[in-house]
């Protein structure tokens, strides 16, 4: 709330503030940045600041000098911030003695470039999103590195599709116009705490730059062109010096294997379920030397390829490695040396790059020589295609080295007014004012030495104080002897101080020393700067060269250490592997404590994999491992286990785990038929499906009719989706019995009597052919320390309900299909077009068609 009265500098930062809604203004009021009112009671909260007034209006601030480590942790927190800085030298007449001040950049969570304010191995992705009708377009920029890719989807009426996209993405912010964000949170498929950006539906004109491919070639993509161009629209408006630096790609997502919301938080890919890196897939292969490297690891984690050429080239790489030590290590020893290029060109573009970042320019471009004798003397056999791009840039890489080596000193400032930026013998002019700067006490005293020998008065002396600057004293006895040309500055009780026109002279150049060096440093570090923009490909593409190196070194690395396998990747259907692990877990465990398992799928003979078993058996962990092994495989690296073999897999889809959507009035089961419909939807004969308890969210004849039905759905003799589909539903094995395709699995476990008698049960976690007899569920709850008289009753109460069971069915029919439907209903199905229907009105249909026969 404001006070009444409003001090003019109040005013001041009101009416800037009121410019930029939603944006936290840093406030520059001398050394400090400083926040007023709401914005300084958010902030002070944020960021642990003490919270204090001035004239009754709350405020805190931060050392203009620091902003960084704190913008960077309102950034992470979601906000935006605005810098307005003092732009005039002093206060502007008629304005009170206000300084001039404007907002000079604003930095968002998907717009900020600075290393300090970035996670080095994460990738920093600004999304614009926008809907029309059943379909979407997307535009993705990372702007720290020039990373700019568009694509869309015309059909995908529950954006399903777009909420797998969507986390392989993990935006660091999106943005998106009224309408979309509409149907964005109907979908729910943003999470709620993801930065957004309210963009106007206005279509301003925008210079295109002359490096972006022609409109004639987005004619047939509008949705993808109309979000390529407003992320443009909003990149110009917070970093201006970035917009000619971006050329927009078409990405075709059929190009890579696609994975679903679920598959890429289930699987941990990239996050462990704390929501961290660690513990995940990526850190776990993570052995690259670079920043780059690792995001692009990173980037072939969530998106492995489509094409066995490209693939086996891959391999081939991390097996050159691998049969090659010393060029193993020759490599990392060059790679340690590399700074990240690709973001510290991005910052060179925009002319914001720091004298350290070109500092680490230098050093990285000085390893371009090793790094080209390292491929001379390895690349046909590591990487043979690399060395012909690098042989490409590498020219310009050699120049760019010698202009840094020439320009830029050894130790670096942090900030470009600190100076002592170009290295001695670049710049005559600068040579000349340094000499001047640091020989001054010489000058003055050979001017003084000229003076006595003209003068003859042999003991002046010469000196210098903060009030009066440089003068020639003379004493009181030697005064006669003073030229008519000396100017009296100041007298003192035993002598006189005088200035000649020459030691003015000579006093302008001392002191106006430091300043002329400071703006020719700055005046040559932008000229250096400018030139190394104009070789900003070829630099690019030296980074990408190294960063693909790297992750094949960190992969080479990671099979070494963990006793991975090359894997045959071909064109087929087949999925199979001998002595598979989990990685992540197998990680965690002693030293061959994992129990590895064994696989085969060839989608035809054994299509549909039904494991049934105890709880903290292994079902889960066979499932994950089956599809963390094709991943791997399909990324180009090598995989947990004896030996595999990997028909390429286009989809992999999963429904793992119960979470509701509350908020969008979802309850877990709807969740879960939304999920599992979206799997019906859009599987395909080269799909891996991992279904994990599907139908235990709802009443238990319920779900055995939707399991049931599931698995028949997905069922195709003739060649279908790969399905692991772990149930403890045993009505379901009868289906082994019915389709060729489904097979029954088990994980192995054994009862077993302690010393006092007391039943226990032994988890062997083997994946072995047949049904298990029982889920041995309260054995699970003893285990995880339910009460005995829990336990006891509940053996009591299974043991009623079995027997129940038992004389009911005994009275049936033994067909358990047959017994599902009354003899109307079979009229009904008789009469019903299963064509017409949806997956998920199939699934509805059935649960109708039980509750009926359970009521008759």
């Amino acid at each position: 709330m404001q006070n009444s009265y409003e001090t003019p500098l109040m005013k001041q930062y009101n009416q800037i503030k009121n410019q930029y809604p939603g944006i936290i203004l840093f406030f520059r009021l001398g050394d400090f940045y400083e926040m007023f009112d709401e914005q300084a009671r958010e902030v002070s909260h944020l960021l642990s600041l003490t919270l204090t007034q001035r004239n009754g209006v709350p405020m805190c601030g931060i050392p203009f000098h620091a902003a960084a480590t704190y913008i960077g942790r309102l950034l992470k927190a979601g906000k935006k911030i605005g810098i307005c800085e003092q732009i005039s030298s002093g206060p502007a007449e008629g304005k009170a003695k206000l300084f001039e001040r404007k907002v000079i950049r604003i930095i968002t969570p998907g717009t900020v470039m600075e290393d300090n304010m970035l996670d080095a191995n994460q990738s920093n992705f600004l999304v614009c999103l926008r809907c029309a009708g059943p379909g979407w377009g997307l535009a993705c920029v990372e702007v720290s590195t020039g990373e700019f890719w568009v694509t869309e989807n015309q059909k995908d009426p529950h954006l399903m599709n777009l909420a797998g996209v969507l986390a392989s993405i993990h935006p660091a912010e999106v943005a998106a116009e009224e309408k979309t964000w509409q149907r964005l949170e109907q979908a729910g498929c943003v999470p709620p705490h993801l930065p957004r950006t309210q963009l106007s539906a206005g279509e301003e004109d925008l210079a295109l730059p002359p490096s972006w491919p022609p409109l004639a070639q987005w004619k047939d993509k509008q949705l993808a062109l109309s979000c390529a161009l407003a992320v443009l629209r909003y990149i110009s408006a917070n970093e201006p010096g970035v917009k000619d630096t971006l050329v927009p790609v078409y990405r075709e997502l059929n190009r890579f294997l696609q994975m679903d919301e679920n598959a890429v938080d289930a699987l941990e890919l990239v996050r462990s379920q704390d929501g961290t890196r660690q513990g995940s897939l990526w850190a776990l292969l993570d052995h690259t030397q670079t920043a780059f490297g690792s995001r692009q690891l990173r980037e072939w984690i969530l998106h492995p390829s489509l094409s066995v050429m490209e693939i086996r080239r891959r391999q081939d790489s991390v097996a050159g490695l691998i049969q090659n030590q010393q060029a193993l290590a020759d490599l990392m020893a060059i790679l340690q040396n590399i700074s990240d290029v690709e973001r510290i060109m991005t910052r060179v573009a925009a002319a914001t790059a720091s004298p350290r970042d070109l500092g680490g320019m230098r050093q990285s471009l000085l390893h371009a020589e090793p790094l080209r004798r390292w491929l001379e003397k390895y690349g046909e056999a590591v990487a043979p295609q690399l060395k012909q791009h690098f042989d490409a840039v590498y020219p310009a890489a050699q120049e760019m080295s010698r202009l840094l080596y020439e320009a830029i000193n050894e130790e670096l400032p942090l900030r470009i007014g600190d100076g002592n930026i170009i290295r001695p013998g670049y710049r005559a002019e600068l040579d000349e004012l340094r000499s001047l700067r640091s020989g001054s006490g010489q000058a003055l005293e050979e001017l003084c030495q000229r003076e006595r020998e003209k003068t003859g008065i042999t003991n002046m002396k010469s000196g210098y104080n903060s009030v009066y600057g440089y003068y020639l004293e003379v004493t009181k006895s030697q005064t006669e002897k003073v030229p008519y040309n000396y100017t009296r500055k100041q007298t003192l009780t035993n002598a006189e101080r005088y200035i000649t026109e020459e030691l003015k002279d000579l006093e302008n150049k001392i002191l106006n020393a430091d300043s002329r060096i400071l703006r020719l440093e700055s005046a040559l570090f932008d000229e250096v700067r400018k030139i190394l923009a104009t070789h900003l490909a070829p630099l690019k593409i030296f980074a990408q060269t190294a960063a693909e190196l790297d992750v094949y070194l960190s992969l080479a690395l990671a099979a070494m250490k963990y006793h991975y396998v090359r894997p045959e990747v071909n064109e087929g259907t087949a999925l199979a592997y001998k002595a598979g692990r989990h990685p992540m877990v197998e990680a965690l465990l002693p030293a061959g404590a994992f129990v590895p398992n064994d696989l085969d799928l060839d989608g035809h003979q054994t299509q549909l994999m039904l494991l049934t078993g105890p709880n903290m058996g292994g079902k889960s962990v066979f499932l994950k491992q089956t599809a963390l092994i094709v991943i791997m495989a399909q990324m180009g690296s090598f995989v947990p286990a004896q030996a595999a073999q990997v028909g390429l897999v286009d989809r992999i889809m999963t429904r793992i785990g119960a979470h509701d959507a509350l908020q969008r009035g979802n309850s877990t089961f709807m969740v879960e038929m939304n999920e599992t419909a979206h799997i019906l939807d859009c599987q395909t004969p080269r799909s891996l499906i991992l279904l994990d308890e599907v139908g235990r969210g709802t009443s238990t004849f319920d779900g055995i009719s939707i399991a049931w039905a599931i698995v028949e759905y997905l069922h195709n003799p003739r060649g279908g989706a790969k399905v692991l589909f772990a149930t403890h539903y045993f009505e379901l094995v009868d289906l082994e019995n019915k389709y060729s395709s489904v097979k029954n699995f088990h994980v192995d476990a054994k009862e077993y009597q302690d010393a006092q008698g007391q039943s226990k049960l032994a988890f062997l976690y083997q994946i072995l052919p047949g049904a298990a007899d029982q889920s041995y569920g309260i054995h699970v709850a003893e285990i995880a320390g339910l009460p005995a008289a829990v336990t006891v009753r509940a053996r009591k109460v299974l043991k009623d309900l079995e027997a129940k069971k038992g004389s009911k069915i005994s009275a049936k029919e033994k067909d358990p299909v047959q017994d599902l439907f009354s003899a109307p209903i079979v009229q009904e199905i008789k009469m019903t077009d299963p064509d017409k229907l949806t997956p998920l009105a199939a699934l509805q249909l059935i649960c109708e068609w039980k509750k009926r026969v359970d009521n008759e």
